[in-house]
């Protein structure tokens, strides 16, 4: 028992290990800021931010294709080593064309990392018997990751204040380096092929000359699959409401008068308390459905948007931004865990993959609408327009909830 209990502490520290440099990002806080000293316009850097994710689009069921083919610590390692050669280019670039490129390779390398860790993480716990503990060890993980992003973005400010912008992606070019080299580290514990009825295990011989792809195909089709669709949606409205204004805080709070060491603080606080929210997330995610969560979650973040849209001062804008960039950790944990209990291990990190393409490109269309919306009727009204448009995403989640039928829960096949 011993033996067992350090083998699984150490699968999960392990596990925790990568969160960290998967979310070090040291530049996170300040990139625009950077870009702006370089030259490039607000309006080129959300045709920057609109590259990166359709190239993220791009790449989203071909990067679940790759990981659930050849193995999700593949996927993972390249995506590392993408970012690391986008932080190079960082360094050695000044002009909007190359950062076009550098863009499009930063989305395709987080599209090579989306969803495979967390498939990753799923299998094999699921190979170990521990499926139910998936939401509490992906909250940790994701409390840590908070963490790690918060605590890089406040060394950034730093680093930045005190040597240069160019010891900011250094360190961020390195941090990737070693992120790659822990996935080396990292356990794959490959499952069998798994039925998704519970009371039935099936293993047909045709499907074993199926295609990831095929399968993938013929999971959307049937109606679990395609009743996952709304879903899909629904959870990308309520993100938009958060992702475009956690890029366009940058300079909102820049105009307001703050310095560059305090932005990156009030980043890190958002990161200091998501951490928080995550290991919340466990607790709450084991005893409330992903309905209740979604409607509570998108209510509060749907009031908070309209109550920074009434421009109330610098103080209380702060906090009231901290909420809303930290509140949607617990929904992010049912909505992921949600999904991993109706999809098969076969095609987990492509489903996941086809998630985060709808994710991204709702979000990317996003970065061109919330930066017009901001040319044509300034902050306020596009906040308001925004939370609408949160508000709008409950009815994608409650359409797969209502008609898309029990969750089922997978099991491992014995052998």
């Amino acid at each position: 028992m011993g033996a067992l209990n350090y083998f699984k502490n150490k699968n999960d520290n392990l596990y925790y290990s990568l969160s960290i440099f998967m979310n070090f990002d040291v530049q996170r806080s300040l990139f625009v800021l950077y870009l702006l000293q370089l030259g490039i316009t607000q309006g080129e850097i959300g045709i920057l931010q609109s590259f990166l994710f359709f190239s993220s689009v791009a790449l989203e069921i071909p990067s679940g294709l790759l990981a659930d083919r050849y193995g999700r610590k593949v996927s993972l390692i390249i995506g590392f080593l993408g970012l690391f050669i986008s932080g190079i280019g960082f360094l050695l670039f000044s002009s909007f064309i190359p950062f076009a490129i550098i863009f499009c390779l930063f989305g395709a390398s987080i599209a090579m990392g989306s969803g495979s860790d967390r498939a990753l993480l799923y299998d094999n716990l699921l190979a170990e018997n521990r499926a139910e503990e998936y939401p509490k060890i992906l909250s940790r993980a994701r409390a840590i990751g908070a963490v790690s992003l918060g605590l890089s973005m406040l060394l950034g400010g730093v680093l930045q204040d005190t040597w240069s912008w160019n010891s900011v992606y250094i360190f961020f070019a390195i941090s990737k380096l070693v992120g790659a080299f822990v996935v080396t580290l990292t356990p794959e514990i490959k499952l069998p092929s798994i039925s998704l009825n519970a009371n039935k295990i099936s293993v047909m011989s045709d499907k074993k000359t199926e295609g990831i792809f095929t399968l993938l195909i013929n999971f959307f089709r049937s109606k679990k699959g395609a009743f996952l669709m709304p879903l899909f949606i629904g959870y990308a409205l309520f993100e938009l409401s958060t992702i475009p204004l956690f890029i366009y805080g940058q300079p909102f709070f820049s105009m307001q008068g703050l310095e560059i060491p305090i932005i990156a603080g009030i980043y890190a606080a958002v990161e200091a308390i998501s951490a928080g929210m995550f290991v919340a997330a466990g607790f709450i995610c084991s005893r409330f459905s992903l309905g209740i969560i979604a409607f509570t979650t998108t209510i509060i973040v749907t009031f908070l948007l309209f109550i920074l849209s009434l421009n109330i001062g610098t103080i209380t804008s702060v906090v009231t931004f901290l909420l809303i960039m930290s509140l949607p950790a617990i929904y992010e944990t049912s909505y992921e865990t949600y999904i991993h209990e109706n999809v098969e291990s076969r095609i987990r990190a492509s489903c996941l993959s086809v998630a985060n393409l709808v994710n991204s490109v709702i979000i990317g269309i996003s970065y061109t609408v919330f930066g017009g919306l901001l040319d044509l009727y300034g902050f306020s009204l596009t906040l308001i327009i925004v939370a609408a448009t949160c508000f709008v995403g409950l009815f994608g989640v409650g359409t797969t909830l209502l008609l898309g039928g029990q969750k089922v829960h997978l099991k491992k096949q014995e052998a």
